[in-house]
């Protein structure tokens, strides 16, 4: 027989027992949707976490005070005091190629206006800050070099804060206190959402560094959390956070069995451990829908062998009359495979839907690749193949005169 006369019989072989085929291909349907959903999702995380990474600023490189050890033990992550005003000056003298650069620190604090209040962070950093990290203001203005170096009490607040304090009021050229201290409103900053971590980024307060340092913090010594910095090319990242490691060490006097008492991170840093992270989960995910697939894989071989038992008078008539092993066990492995390709395109639908489904509630895009619609239909065939040709190679063994005794 042919291939297409082996398909045709196996079809009819299936549409005898619609409910029992249908029934079988469970398994794969679920591992193939497992498969489809996972990576079409995944992609669409990847997609939205690399935007997000994109929105901290253009090439950019952030220094943290303290160790990578010290930051991963310290409650919140924020850093230490260990970066210095001449850190800071060092590295914009020699490194060429930095475009723009701020000190930054923080505090969480309270902000009041009019009786209102809301807790925020307070962060004090320089006047191109707005620059590195690109963010739009959409009304008023960000404060100049001259209000930075005579400490003037300006604000610039973000989305949340105006909603909190102002609502739908003007904010520019209002007053709000913190530590009991006046600010006049100046800027605000365009809504930008939540960053991969939960964090509100329109939950803050700029402030110039210096106004911060000394009327709000009461820090006397010029010393920050970190340093941010825009470098002009991005080729040159890497090459920059090389020297700017080497000038932090050499201004904290570091001996070259000590470790940093810094951090750097650079955007391409956090876009991999991004990605590492990402591959990680997708890989863990596919174990579990792989899972899904063989103990799919096994009730089709169960069925297999039911379906053997049940045409075994058939099998020893078509024997009788001419029909080879080769036929009967190709027929009886398109079956198997047939049914397996089948759940794979009914798996491979809902899938589709549940991602689409899953990235709308999520505000997520979905990106349905043709790898995955490949993977999910190769593994089906390949499932059908592997646990199919046992049940086939016991009925190809089969005797002609034993089967039709046992149809008799």
């Amino acid at each position: 027989m042919t291939f297409y006369q082996l398909f045709i019989t196996a079809i009819r072989s299936l549409n005898k027992h619609k409910m029992r085929s249908l029934l079988t291909t469970l398994g794969i349907v679920v591992g193939v949707t497992a498969i489809i959903s996972v990576m079409s999702i995944g992609e669409g995380a990847k997609h939205t976490v690399k935007k997000e990474i994109e929105r901290l600023g253009t090439n950019f490189i952030i220094v943290l005070g303290g160790s990578p050890k010290r930051l991963m033990t310290s409650r919140g992550g924020g850093g230490n005091l260990t970066i210095t005003e001449k850190d800071y000056k060092s590295i914009i003298e020699e490194c060429e190629d930095i475009a723009l650069a701020s000190p930054g620190t923080h505090k969480f604090l309270k902000a009041i206006h009019n009786g209102n209040n809301w807790n925020t962070t307070v962060s004090g950093v320089n006047e191109v800050y707005d620059q590195i990290r690109k963010w739009k203001i959409i009304n008023g203005r960000f404060f100049d070099k001259h209000e930075l170096k005579t400490s003037r009490k300006v604000a610039v607040i973000g989305q949340t804060i105006k909603k909190e304090l102002f609502g739908n009021s003007n904010s520019i050229g209002k007053t709000i206190r913190i530590k009991k201290i006046p600010f006049k409103v100046v800027g605000e900053i365009e809504k930008r959402g939540k960053l991969p971590d939960g964090r509100d980024e329109d939950d803050i307060i700029l402030m110039p560094i210096t106004t911060f340092q000394k009327k709000v913090a009461g820090i006397k010594r010029e010393v920050y959390h970190a340093i941010m910095i825009s470098v002009k090319r991005k080729d040159r990242m890497d090459q920059a956070a090389t020297e700017i490691k080497a000038i932090l060490r050499q201004q904290h006097k570091l001996k070259p069995t000590d470790d940093d008492d810094f951090t750097i991170f650079t955007q391409d840093d956090i876009s991999q451990a991004s990605d590492a992270a990402s591959a990680v989960l997708n890989i863990l995910l596919l174990i579990i829908a792989s899972i899904s697939l063989i103990v799919g894989g096994i009730g089709i071989m169960n069925i297999m062998f039911v379906t053997v038992k049940e045409r075994t008078p058939e099998i020893g008539i078509r024997m009788a009359i001419g029909a080879t092993t080769k036929a009967i066990l190709n027929q009886f492995i398109i079956e198997a495979i047939v049914i397996c390709l089948l759940g794979g395109m009914i798996g491979i639908s809902f899938g589709i839907t549940i991602s689409k489904i899953i990235g709308f509630f999520l505000g997520w895009p979905i990106f349905i690749s043709n790898k995955a619609i490949f993977i999910s239909l190769t593994s089906s065939f390949l499932i059908g193949l592997f646990f199919g040709y046992y049940p086939a190679l016991k009925a190809s063994k089969l005797k002609p005169v034993d089967a039709l005794i046992e149809r008799g």
